[in-house]
């Protein structure tokens, strides 16, 4: 009889689960995600001039003069790294443009990219020389970064100074 009374509440249960209506399902929003924030616009501030001048070439004859002199005290490294350092950053720079009458034009050429990515790689190439302090591998990546310079200006300004063109003799 046990067994009886068993399978009738068994039975039961299933019946009732059966008749019963299924557990409601949680709703789900079907909206398209938000877009993704427009990125900043850039506008540059100064010309591709303005800033070969008081970036790149100032912090390039920092690198160009250490290859003489030879950094000799940890100053003269952390000098060396800041201006490599911002040597990298500034191929990145000018590729984006400047407010300069050319600077546009020149920066739509596809091989001004190239000029800037070779400006990065020197840089790149500048901070690994000074954060080894190896000296022999800071004057190869100085000699890099002045073939960069001169091959850039043959192209886009072709005032290239008298050093340029001795050094370029020399390699």
């Amino acid at each position: 009889m046990r067994t009886t009374a068993i399978g009738i509440a068994f039975g039961a249960t299933l019946a009732v689960a059966g008749c019963s209506a299924p557990a409601p399902q949680p709703t789900v929003e079907t909206t398209a995600p938000a877009p993704a924030p427009a990125a900043p616009s850039y506008k540059p501030v100064v010309s591709l001039n303005d800033l070969m001048v008081n970036v790149v070439d100032s912090h390039s004859h920092e690198i160009w003069d250490a290859e003489d002199k030879g950094p000799v005290t940890k100053a003269d490294w952390e000098r060396l790294e800041h201006a490599a350092v911002v040597l990298a950053t500034s191929g990145g720079l000018t590729a984006v443009s400047g407010n300069g009458p050319n600077d546009q034009r020149w920066t739509g050429q596809a091989d001004w990219v190239k000029h800037s990515e070779a400006l990065s790689t020197a840089g790149l190439a500048t901070i690994q020389a000074v954060r080894g302090q190896d000296v022999a591998a800071l004057r190869k990546a100085g000699d890099a970064l002045v073939l960069t310079c001169i091959d850039c200006h043959r192209e886009y300004k072709l005032e290239v100074p008298k050093v340029w063109s001795d050094h370029e003799k020399v390699h």
